[in-house]
């Protein structure tokens, strides 16, 4: 038991060390200009580290205010990662500005209706509201990602380095947090060791491959009206970007009129 408590200190200690070594890197390389949710998320990281390491310290790890107060931080925790998603998303598409205008609002519905259903199946447990919500808006970001690389994979739509590792990490702790949330619901207080435990590593695993990431300062995003040159068309895969264009024309009509109906 002694044993397990230092190792799991030990992690913890690690994964403090590299959330403010990630903080203290994105304001060096001005990263957080450039990612400024992602510099909140990684914020209220080093924030929530702070709040459960205390909250352990004085109520204990099983009392029932250590367990309110985690639960409270995680729902704010999560909202935060959602949204630092959608800014990788925002960072791949902003140029396309139709396909971005339908983006966002499917986002957006998405996160209510998760965040609806996650409270109403909670059965009026705080705890299993946040824990669905976690597991739903999860495997929502898990899904966004995919589609987002298929898409720019199909269209041939350029994807920084540093954005891919970013969005990586994010797939990677998104779908172990789908996982071990639907475990946990179904075995809460005897998988609760475990699950912190390997949560802590699957975490570090993500804030490992974002470090790397913002070893270097990235540029601003430029946002363009329209999409590359016509002569550039023609020699980079015309028929491709010929129907990205036609897409994007047709979603930025449609989000006009539907913006002239409200």
């Amino acid at each position: 038991m002694v044993g397990n408590f230092t190792f799991d200190r030990l992690l913890w200690s690690i994964t403090f060390l590299l959330n403010t070594e990630l903080v203290v890197l994105l304001v060096y390389r001005k990263n957080h200009r450039v990612f400024p949710f992602f510099f909140i998320y990684a914020l209220l990281n080093l924030f929530q580290g702070i709040v459960l390491f205390e909250s352990y310290r004085i109520w204990g790890f099983r009392s029932t205010v250590s367990m309110r107060v985690a639960w409270s931080v995680q729902g704010l925790v999560t909202f935060a990662r959602a949204v630092a998603v959608a800014e990788i998303c925002h960072r791949i598409l902003a140029k396309f500005r139709g396909i971005w205008g339908l983006a966002w609002r499917l986002l957006f519905a998405a996160a209510a209706f998760i965040s609806f259903y996650a409270w109403t199946v909670s059965r009026g447990s705080w705890p299993f509201a946040i824990l669905n919500l976690d597991r739903g808006l999860e495997l929502a970001m898990a899904t966004v990602i995919v589609l987002l690389f298929a898409f720019a994979r199909y269209y041939e739509v350029g994807v920084e380095p540093a954005v891919r590792t970013v969005a990586i990490g994010f797939f990677l702790y998104s779908c172990f947090r789908v996982l071990n949330d639907t475990i946990l619901e179904g075995w809460l207080h005897r998988y609760a060791t475990l699950w912190n435990l390997l949560g802590t590593l699957s975490f570090l695993a993500s804030m490992l491959l974002w470090s790397w990431a913002f070893r270097r300062t990235q540029p601003a995003t430029t946002f363009e009206t329209g999409l590359l040159p016509e002569d550039l068309y023609r020699t980079l895969a015309p028929e491709i970007n010929a129907r990205l264009r036609e897409l994007n024309e047709q979603l930025r009509h449609f989000g006009h009129a539907e913006g002239k109906r409200t």
